[in-house]
């Protein structure tokens, strides 16, 4: 397992992504900024740091072992669940600020609703796409294919596809498609950048399976990209990094809980207790996926980092 440390760089740098571009996107969803010793801070830390010992007392043994893991039935259970009762209004910015997670950013401690995330996260994906240039690109755990549904009208020139899971959020996906014949306007409002053709989603193909086993040939798409999806992968994450290796051909993009910005005490545990993505960023090039950029200047939850790398396919196939 790879050692080499990577160096973080900045968004900007890297992206061309500012702080303020963030802020814009994200201050919809900000219920309030406040203090370290501010009663809804404290309040809210607590509650998350009580979850995770929660998890350590129920866990068998609880004397320092680890739980039994995050399964693909476990998964498939829990985010099954989630799309079921998702709904694609929830990304209304009228009712952007209703809830109260806290988030790390810039020196601030926010109380935020988490969907301000996949707003600014969306930035991030388009600045990379611009970066790589692909025609062809695939995520892996789509979910309910909020991200490919965005980008498909923002790239009406990339073909886009989504492997997900579970029947729940291959169905919410494909249903979206078949009910709307452009983008809703709150979903217009909700993209970070201007969309060039708001019936773009349609054109998204959405595949129900297991990153273990991509039913896609060996460089199959130019770009791959997985957003807080190999997070709950650590029992396969060998396996998975190794098939979007295979079916990539030039780029792969990860947002996800690296080990390198996850060394605090209370996201150790947590990792450890939900039995997270543990991998490190320099461990990409043990799978033939050569790191170029690595960032993580963005807001972050308190109990659960991201860093977002950029990985280059090492011997990239040619067309």
């Amino acid at each position: 397992m790879s050692s080499v440390p990577v160096p973080l760089s900045s968004l900007t740098d890297a992206l061309g992504v500012t702080p303020g571009q963030i802020d814009e996107l994200l201050e919809p969803f900000v219920s309030a900024r406040v203090s370290r010793f501010d009663r809804r801070w404290q309040t809210q830390v607590w509650r998350q740091r009580y979850k995770v010992l929660r998890r350590l007392w129920r866990a068998p043994g609880h004397q320092g072992s680890l739980p039994q893991g995050r399964s693909v039935e476990v998964v498939q259970a829990e985010y099954g669940d989630v799309w079921s009762r998702w709904a694609f209004d929830r990304y209304d910015l009228r009712q952007a600020s209703s809830d109260a997670t806290p988030w790390l950013w810039r020196g601030q401690r926010l109380l935020a609703n988490t969907l301000g995330a996949t707003r600014w996260r969306q930035l991030l994906l388009i600045k990379a796409i611009e970066r790589v240039r692909p025609k062809t690109v695939l995520e892996i755990g789509c979910g309910n294919g909020i991200n490919l549904l965005l980008l498909a009208c923002r790239f009406p020139d990339i073909a886009f596809t989504g492997i997900e899971l579970t029947a729940e959020g291959h169905a919410a996906a494909q249903s979206f498609q078949q009910t709307h014949a452009q983008l809703p306007e709150h979903l217009q409002a909700f993209a970070p950048q201007p969309l060039a053709d708001l019936q773009g989603f349609r054109r998204v193909r959405f595949v129900q399976g297991s990153a273990t086993e991509l039913p896609f040939e060996n460089g199959a798409f130019d770009m791959a990209i997985t957003v807080l999806a190999l997070e709950q992968m650590e029992q396969i994450r060998a396996r998975a990094l190794a098939e979007i290796a295979r079916v990539v051909r030039s780029h792969a993009l990860m947002i996800e809980p690296f080990r390198d910005v996850n060394r605090g005490f209370w996201q150790r545990l947590n990792v450890d207790r939900r039995n997270y993505f543990r991998g490190s960023i320099g461990e990409l090039a043990d799978h033939g996926l050569r790191p170029q950029v690595a960032c993580a200047d963005f807001p972050q939850k308190y109990i659960l980092r991201a860093a977002l790398v950029l990985s280059e396919r090492v011997n990239q196939l040619r067309g």
